[in-house]
């Protein structure tokens, strides 16, 4: 009697064995959370803050998860990151994010071929085959690494397993609960199913795909048995799977998690990531390489052969009915795997196969039995041959886990298990994390690479700046932010304390050869032709200095007007995108383009002086998608510093201010000479102009001097300058 349960114990002790070797190699990161894992450290804080405020007696207190900051987090995400309440630490975090989903992706192979398991040769059989799934190298990527030759899908800290062992465990417990007609697993189930929507927006996705899968086996079931029970069954599993999905989605679409901003952010993401993307030009190359990293091309092989030698078993009529499910196990998974390549490959990106993980789980849990079966019939004359090849990854992934892996055998499995590496990054950006600090100062840092490397970097100030909002930290920017269109802006730039580039070119060759390109038709080679310019520059020319160097090099920003001077000079040499452009107008500007600008303006805006220091030399507007955009052509009337600002109000048919758009007149506040011209763009969005009849305006510094205006439409005594928004607008 007791033997039975033996083979379940050592299937437990191997995961534990798993678990504590992991727990040790992952505590020997100095890494902090980042950009997702760090959104959903911050959602754990902000909710256990709020469980500490929570009074039942007191209203005011109350606050729904889904409505705790970040509201693109839901508080699924919580099981997984803090379950016990926020620590500093982030070690346990990590760990949950690898060792859980394997955890609940074993427990659904387990339940869901368990009723297979006949006899004790069975149990050891499927205790060897939940080992080597456990061994799929999509559960195996730590920190991001320094050497190109380990590339990962994921890092730890991220979701994407754990939603798609839930997916998993959700199927498993549906579809057994179908074939044994039991309410409490297909509940179980659903409730399973339903708080994928809680972990991730896609859940929706991978809820429907659920459903869609119970379905077929319950069409399938009640024709093999057409009595009561099983119509009862069917009627009250129908029912409750559209109550729980309905109560489910009105949580969240009555929430702040289904708000239309967080919709539109979302949607825009993705429609970014695939303008952005790197990874278009090398399409099958990419697919290759997710595809190795992520399942393995033996483990794809094995699951192949396991479903060719099924229809062989069948055509041999070995076991007429081990196999009768087999065509529903089949047509379940292709439709799991086509909805899953659909949303994969055209509704995100194929640099992206996380998105596919839940779907890919599905799968191999619909086809788990039938390879269990056909490993049955195979084990009768070679069952120790069967065995050893199947537990021989975990135990090597267990060896792996307890000495420093070897990159290149890690490259082969498709494993990253890379822990501690990169502490000297953390200690570059800690010890600029203590310079923030004695400055009392908040610090800038303008990242030109948008790699794992740079976001370890910037981790830390943000972590930082979580646990510690009262003391000073630094907070990294990235041309990519995942809102607008992605490029470089020099207002950003020189705004910023310091430069930050990832794996610097150390081949001046190198570098010259990728300036030597003068067109810029992508983001990504705009990255790479800053990456070299910034690699290569003078930056005693450039008013730059490094500041510290590891794989990444920090610069100082040291003289804003050298730095914007070459920023300009780069921008004058190479064929760049409209969005380049747009976002970088050329400031200074000769006589000539300042004509071609002034024919544009309206007539009464021409010429038009400001107390004698700065000449309006024209002024334009002309209606966008976005908004309404002012072009202003302005001349210094002597030698000085722009150390002004321009007010630009937004006002009604009274001439009240409904909104504002005031700008520097220059960021880095040049020491002009006197004729010296310049032009500014000014961008008013769309829901600034509700009411919106005219514009003013001035110069001013701030608590000091308001210049008046020699000429021109005007009020507030000749300080406003008011340009009527009915003009003609169509120029």
């Amino acid at each position: 009697m007791k033997r039975k349960y033996l083979p379940l114990l050592i299937l437990v002790l191997t995961l534990a064995t798993l678990g504590i070797l992991l727990f040790q190699h992952i505590s020997l990161t100095k890494q902090t959370p980042i950009w997702d894992s760090f959104t959903y450290a911050q959602k754990a804080k902000n909710f256990w803050d709020a469980v500490q405020k929570f009074q039942f007696l007191e209203p005011q207190t109350w606050v729904s998860p889904l409505n705790i900051e970040p509201t693109t987090r839901p508080p699924g995400t919580i099981l997984m990151s803090y379950p016990f309440g926020f620590s500093d630490n982030p070690d346990e975090f990590f760990f949950r994010s690898i060792f859980l989903p394997i955890i609940l992706f074993v427990a659904a192979l387990w339940i869901i071929a368990k009723p297979y398991c006949v006899t004790l040769k069975d149990q050891w059989l499927l205790v060897a085959l939940c080992l080597a799934f456990a061994t799929l190298p999509l559960f195996y990527h730590f920190e991001p690494s320094i050497d190109s030759r380990l590339s990962s899908p994921t890092y730890w800290g991220l979701v994407d397993n754990f939603i798609a062992s839930v997916a998993a465990l959700a199927t498993a417990l549906v579809i057994r609960g179908v074939q044994e007609a039991s309410m409490r697993l297909t509940f179980a189930g659903i409730i399973t199913s339903t708080f994928c929507l809680f972990i991730k927006p896609s859940g929706g996705l991978v809820m429907a795909t659920i459903f869609f899968v119970w379905a077929i086996y319950a069409i399938v079931q009640y024709k093999w048995q057409r009595n009561i029970s099983t119509r009862k069954y069917l009627i009250l599993s129908v029912s409750t799977f559209f109550f729980v999905y309905v109560l489910g989605l009105l949580l969240s679409l009555t929430s702040h998690y289904f708000s239309t901003r967080n919709m539109v952010y979302g949607r825009n993401a993705v429609k970014i990531l695939k303008q952005e993307s790197i990874f278009d030009k090398d399409y099958l190359q990419v697919l290759i390489a997710q595809i190795h990293v992520s399942f393995g091309w033996h483990w794809l092989t094995f699951i192949f052969l396991s479903v060719i030698f099924s229809f062989w078993g069948i055509s041999k009529q070995s076991n007429i009915k081990s196999f009768k499910a087999l065509p529903v196990d089949l047509i379940s998974a292709l439709g799991v795997l086509l909805i899953g390549l659909w949303f994969w490959l055209l509704g995100t990106h194929q640099s992206q196969i996380r998105y596919f993980f839940p779907f890919a789980l599905i799968c191999i849990v619909l086809l788990f039995p039938r390879i269990k079966i056909l490993c049955s019939e195979i084990s009768h004359k070679y069952f120790k041959i069967m065995i050893f090849p199947l537990v021989f990854p975990m135990l090597l992934l267990l060896f792996l886990l307890t000495s420093n892996p070897p990159i290149e055998l890690q490259r082969i499995l498709g494993v990253n298990l890379t822990s501690g590496s990169l502490a000297n990054e953390i200690k570059q950006a800690k010890s600029l994390l203590e310079d923030a600090n004695k400055k009392k100062v908040d610090l800038n840092v303008y990242s030109v690479g948008t790699g794992y490397i740079t976001g370890i970097f910037g981790g830390v100030g943000l972590y930082e700046k979580m646990l510690y909002p009262h003391l000073n930290s630094f907070n990294l920017q990235y041309p990519l932010n995942w809102i607008t269109e992605s490029t470089f802006r020099f207002s950003e730039i020189l705004s910023s304390d310091y430069l930050l580039i990832d794996n610097p070119i150390k081949n001046q060759l190198e570098g010259i050869n990728i300036l030597k390109n003068t067109e810029v038709p992508d983001f990504a080679i705009e990255t790479n032709l800053f990456h070299a310019w910034l690699s290569t520059i003078n930056y005693d020319n450039a008013g730059l200095v490094v500041e510290s160097e590891t794989s990444l090099r920090l610069l100082k920003i040291i003289d804003n007007v050298k730095l914007e001077k070459a920023l300009n000079e780069l921008r004058s040499k190479y064929k760049w995108r409209q969005v380049f452009l747009n976002a970088n107008p050329a400031k200074w500007i000769n006589a000539d383009a300042a004509k071609t600008l002034i024919d544009k303006s309206y007539p009464e805006f021409r010429d038009i002086g400001f107390s004698n220091q700065f000449i309006l030399l024209g002024a334009f507007t002309k209606r966008t998608e976005d908004g309404l955009t002012i072009e202003l052509v302005w001349q210094s009337l002597k030698d000085q510093p722009l150390k002004y600002f321009n007010f630009v109000h937004i006002l009604d048919a009274s001439q009240n201010i409904i909104s504002q758009a005031d700008y520097e007149q220059d960021d880095a506040k040049n020491m002009v000479t006197k004729g010296t011209i310049w032009h500014d763009t000014v961008k008013i969005k769309a829901n600034q102009l509700n009411g919106a009849k005219a514009i003013g305006l001035g110069i001013y510094l701030p608590q000091s001097t308001l210049l008046v205006t020699d000429r021109g439409p005007s009020d507030w005594n000749k300080h406003r300058l008011l340009l009527n928004l009915d003009m003609n607008q169509s120029q």
